[in-house]
């Protein structure tokens, strides 16, 4: 197996000489497009290996005829596949990993492009990003919903990434041993992105071009959108636990005090009972209370990971 690596003695570069670079297709009910994209990434990896997430049509048979190793699965979602991809690229010991879609929207001759900008930058995860130029057409709010889930994920990492939902990427062999996706659902490409940086890795962007011809996802593009953002959020806030939950635990218990002390100034000056005030009152300080335990727990949580680490 080609896995040889060294080091330019007079850049410190790391070369990667006769690597095992494989291209790596999560795919449901593609087989009107899987073929031609296992043919178009071929002349440039070693091996295509097509992750078929419990289809109900002919995707692997078709991916298979194409020239593909297929794996099967039981349907489980997007980042399953993904996950079962990363396991299989560190059996086989792959020092490049290619992901893109299966559904023809990414272009299998821009692998090259991922490849050597892997390799002569010395980076660990190299993201094909639809926004660095001006070159995509998609549709308005499809761009827009992107862009939020993006700015959403740059807040819980060291990166500052134009597109960060892009399945178009080039990982290394430290990044495909370092990074275990557990998310089952699209959001494995924000979970992805908040490991590279909680492991240290390095990253860059290239521009690339997709087409969205014949794409349906957009149908239910709200839904998958606020599922998205919203597991997003969920993995920003475990990152910055102080900043999701205890400043606004302490601004409630700071207006639960407050409404508290509207309560007992009417009650020990004019004897009369705002019911709402005290209500009000415990509520939210109880909720604040609440908040604020909980970001110092994971705050202390994070702190042992990060030194265990």
């Amino acid at each position: 197996m080609r896995n040889s690596n060294s080091y330019d003695l007079h850049t410190g570069v790391k070369v990667i000489l006769d690597t095992m670079k494989l291209a790596c297709i999560p795919a449901y009910n593609e087989e009107n497009s899987i073929s031609e994209v296992v043919k178009k990434s071929l002349p440039h990896v070693d091996k295509v290996i097509v992750c078929d997430d419990g289809s109900s049509d002919n995707t692997a048979m078709v991916a298979r005829d194409a020239g593909a190793i297929v794996i099967s699965q039981t349907n489980q979602g997007y980042g399953a596949a993904i996950s079962s991809l990363f396991d299989y690229a560190r059996k086989e010991n792959a020092q490049i990993m290619i992901t893109l879609d299966g559904d023809g929207q990414h272009n299998p001759n821009q692998i090259p492009l991922l490849i050597n900008t892997l390799t002569t930058h010395n980076v660990d995860v190299v993201i094909g990003s639809r926004f660095l130029d001006d070159s995509t057409k998609a549709s308005g709010y499809r761009k827009t919903g992107i862009k939020i889930i993006t700015s959403a994920s740059n807040y819980g990492t060291n990166f500052k990434v134009s597109d960060s939902q892009s399945g178009f990427r080039a990982y290394s062999k430290d990044a495909i041993d370092a990074i275990h996706p557990t998310e089952q659902g699209m959001s494995v490409s924000t979970e992805i992105l908040l490991k590279i940086s909680n492991k240290g890795l390095s990253m860059a962007e290239v521009p690339i071009t997709v087409s969205y011809e014949g794409d349906t996802s957009e149908e239910n593009s709200l839904t998958h959108g606020v599922g998205v953002l919203v597991n997003t959020i969920k993995y920003v806030s475990i990152k910055h636990p102080l900043q999701f939950y205890g400043i606004p635990g302490l601004a409630l218990i700071i207006v639960g005090l407050i409404l508290g002390g509207t309560f007992l100034e009417a009650y020990l000056n004019d004897q009369t009972i705002f019911y709402g005030s005290l209500l009000g009152s415990v509520v939210l300080f109880l909720l604040g209370a609440i908040l604020s335990v909980t970001a110092i727990i994971l705050f202390s949580m994070a702190n042992l990971i990060r030194d265990r680490n």
